[in-house]
């Protein structure tokens, strides 16, 4: 099994699960959360809208079904929060990416200007030179010809 940006120190490690330390409050919360809903659920089942509630059995009945609602949403609140922390990462790593490339375009463009500059100023000295010296000039703009480059490479 791969644990792809974990570190391998046991210190980090709490349960048998395996969740990491820092993630132990988000499991905490969201368990907490699930089963007060949950709790909350049932007792409005067994007490709204039952036909004929009784109070002296909606009590046990509420711990029944919150016990197996305790024993779920432990199992399933580190999924949840495991899920959540997946998709967000890589919501936030594709940012990232798109953030990069973006980045790097703008380089890419900034460098080729650079370049251009660097031939089309080698072109237009040459040309001053020819004419200072009264020599005839006919070589080509850079941007012309067959994409060579300034000095006909």
């Amino acid at each position: 099994m791969s644990h792809r940006g974990r570190s391998d120190n046991d210190a980090e490690r709490v349960t048998i699960l395996s969740v990491p330390a820092e993630r132990i409050r988000p499991h905490f919360w969201t368990f907490s959360i699930c089963f007060v809903v949950t709790l909350i659920f049932y007792i409005f089942v067994h007490v709204m809208i039952a036909e004929n509630p009784s109070w002296e059995k909606t009590p046990s009945a509420v711990v029944g079904d919150t016990t197996r609602a305790a024993g779920f949403w432990l199992l399933a609140s580190p999924i949840l929060v495991e899920g959540a922390f997946m998709v967000f990462a890589a919501m936030f790593r594709q940012k990232i990416r798109e953030e990069s490339r973006e980045e790097g375009i703008a380089q890419g463009i900034a460098q080729g200007r650079d370049e251009a500059d660097v031939v089309w100023r080698q072109w237009n000295q040459r040309r001053l030179e020819a004419e200072a010296n009264g020599q005839p000039f006919n070589e080509l703009p850079p941007d012309f010809g067959n994409g060579s480059s300034a000095n006909g490479n």
